[in-house]
């Protein structure tokens, strides 16, 4: 059926119209879920989404040998380059013991701190300072016929980093290409699995929120609200319906827990130690 030729529409019903009732209180109902909209949506980003690193805000996305190959043979030919192997990235440390092991591998290069060194004249890296460090696996320059050259120094590197490479120019030209064959940043390490729908549900364990489990909400309680007296000593009364008159159950447990940790149930409230209050209102990760 043709759409009507017709230049402004009103007063007609939206597309999609819930009736207004408070049968339902789960938390987990919404206008997506009931319309499934939310489904149609968590498959538009499951399919089309790309992935990002929260820190660095770069694409995660995890390439091949080839595909990083053919990357840097599009690079304009005579274009000088280096491959490098990121070992240490801004961490402390002397790493004499590092340059041993890879002298011995056989590589004559690293790059340390964006400058370049022959295995045999490296400098003493002082411990107290961050420092970068790199293996030279490959210098080159883009030519015709290279590419198995390339794949073999590829794999290499991504075999002495980690899944990581890096590409950077010896002239001026400025070029810089991180690679990694893992579904990660490159730079920090932050992975995530392959993109699926279970990923943006917030009823599902893989997709919903570790703090608030997809409900949108943490509840907490107020311990202001919880004692309310400071005056009052716990066998007093100063938490309602823990106190020796009441409920002999919790009472008990706040005895075991006071002979176990060595503090006075018949003291005001106010004068416990903070870690004392904390043990009674949030408990303790030992056996007791």
């Amino acid at each position: 059926m043709p759409k009507p030729d017709v230049d402004h529409i009103e007063g007609l019903s939206p597309a999609i119209s819930i009736e207004q009732k408070t049968t339902s209180h789960n938390p987990r109902s919404t206008v997506g879920t009931i319309t499934e909209i939310h489904d149609y949506l968590r498959l538009l980003f499951a399919r089309v989404g790309t992935p990002h690193c929260p820190e660095h805000n770069l694409p995660l996305d995890a390439q091949t040998v080839g595909q990083m190959v053919d990357q840097v043979s599009n690079l304009p030919n005579g274009t000088k380059l280096m491959l490098l192997a990121p070992m240490v990235t801004n961490r402390k440390g002397g790493y004499r013991a590092l340059f041993q092991e890879l002298a011995a591998e056989g590589f004559p290069r690293v790059r340390i701190n964006n400058v370049v060194y022959e295995m045999d004249n490296i400098p003493e890296l002082k411990a107290g300072i961050k420092h970068s460090i790199e293996v030279v696996v490959d210098r080159f320059r883009v030519r015709p016929g290279l590419r198995l050259r390339l794949i073999e120094s590829f794999e290499t590197t991504l075999r002495l980093a980690s899944g990581v490479a890096k590409v950077v120019a010896m002239d001026e030209s400025g070029i810089e290409l991180l690679f990694s064959d893992k579904f990660a940043c490159p730079y920090c390490g932050y992975s995530l699995i392959a993109l699926e729908p279970r990923l943006f549900s917030f009823n599902n364990p893989a997709g919903a929120c570790p703090t608030c489990d997809g409900l949108g909400v943490e509840q907490k309680f107020d311990p202001n609200k919880i004692v309310v007296d400071p005056e009052l000593s716990l066998s007093g009364g100063a938490i309602p319906g823990w106190d020796v008159y009441h409920c002999s159950y919790y009472f008990q447990q706040l005895q075991a827990l006071a002979a176990h940790y060595e503090f006075s149930l018949d003291r005001a409230w106010k004068q416990l130690s903070d870690k004392h209050k904390e043990l009674v209102l949030y408990g303790s990760d030992q056996t007791i």
